[in-house]
């Protein structure tokens, strides 16, 4: 079996998807070597069952870079979110991994759909867009594009919708317009972890290195339903206010970018992405699901877990 044969490489394996995806690539038999700077964040038992470790001083070693990638079947970019390992770092791993003749890459996506987007719509994913360009415009290599919606952890931050926050008595969240409805997909990283390693192994063409895009989700939530399911499961009201209209937002997040630039585009992440559900950008239909797909969590098993975990209060 082919499958079984294979050997993958997850480059940012330390990082919190990284490690789910070498525990599921495991769990299905394949071997797994790692690509990071600091192997002691990896859990110890994971770590004993790698095929190897590659260590790195950072993202630009290409000498570390060509050392993991040898002999390997399949490239798993699971890199950090941030900017410039979205597209710097993903480059530099795309490049070599065109030299070392591998044709399945699984690019470090796993975000909100991008695809319906112009560049400069959403600056958090301009770097996503512009990885895809230049890679379909100047490389054979042909990579999977995974669409995960936003990940669970994301959903009760200030990143998440309604911008949610402690506040001074009792959570808060809010919208403008009717943003309380706006459709926003989401997901989890153990649900990711899963579905990827089941998109690269049973997608058709994948293995063959036709790449292609894949959307998949937990769920698909609302504001008003994540305030109401964390009351449900907290026991706790949240404030959901009703700050204006569109046009309010809108001129908001002008006046926002204008004043913090490019450069401070974390500081109104969250008025551009609800401009962009409430043009319904953010819904990903013709969803990929496939038999081997493990069945998705609930919003309100995920926060149960939460709870029962301590990781929410």
């Amino acid at each position: 079996n082919r499958c079984f044969a294979m050997l993958i490489l997850i480059a940012g394996i330390t990082g919190s998807l990284g490690q789910r995806l070498a525990q599921v690539a495991l769990e299905r038999g394949l071997s797994v070597r790692g690509l990071g700077r600091n192997p002691s964040k990896l859990n110890t038992e994971l770590s004993a069952r790698l095929e190897s470790f590659v260590e790195s001083e950072s993202y630009y070693d290409i000498i570390a870079l060509e050392k993991a990638l040898q002999s390997v079947d399949a490239v798993i970019a699971a890199y950090a979110p941030h900017p410039v390992m979205d597209l710097d770092a993903q480059l530099l791993l795309a490049r070599a991994t065109e030299r070392a003749g591998i044709k399945v890459y699984i690019a470090s996506a796993w975000s909100r759909d991008w695809t319906n987007l112009k560049y400069g719509d959403f600056e958090h994913y301009n770097n996503h867009i512009a990885f895809e360009h230049q890679i379909a415009t100047t490389s054979p290599l042909r990579p999977v594009y995974i669409f995960s919606g936003l990940f669970a952890d994301l959903l009760y931050t200030p990143y998440g919708p309604g911008s949610f926050s402690k506040g001074s008595q009792r959570p808060e969240m809010y919208y403008y317009g009717d943003g309380d409805s706006n459709k926003w997909p989401w997901s989890t990283q153990d649900d990711v972890a899963e579905w990827t390693i089941d998109i690269m192994l049973h997608a058709p063409g994948v293995l063959a290195g036709d790449g292609g895009y894949f959307k998949i989700r937990s769920g698909i939530t609302t504001i008003t339903e994540l305030a109401t399911t964390y009351e449900k499961v907290f026991q706790s009201s949240i404030d959901v206010t009703r700050r204006g209209t569109l046009r309010d937002l809108e001129e908001r997040l002008a006046r926002l970018r204008k004043v913090k630039g490019r450069a401070g585009y974390f500081e109104y992440m969250g008025e551009a992405a609800a401009v962009v559900a409430s043009k319904g950008l953010w819904e990903n239909t013709d969803v990929t699901v496939l038999d081997q797909f493990r069945h998705p969590t609930s919003l309100e098993a995920y926060l149960s877990g939460e709870k029962t975990a301590g990781r929410m209060v």
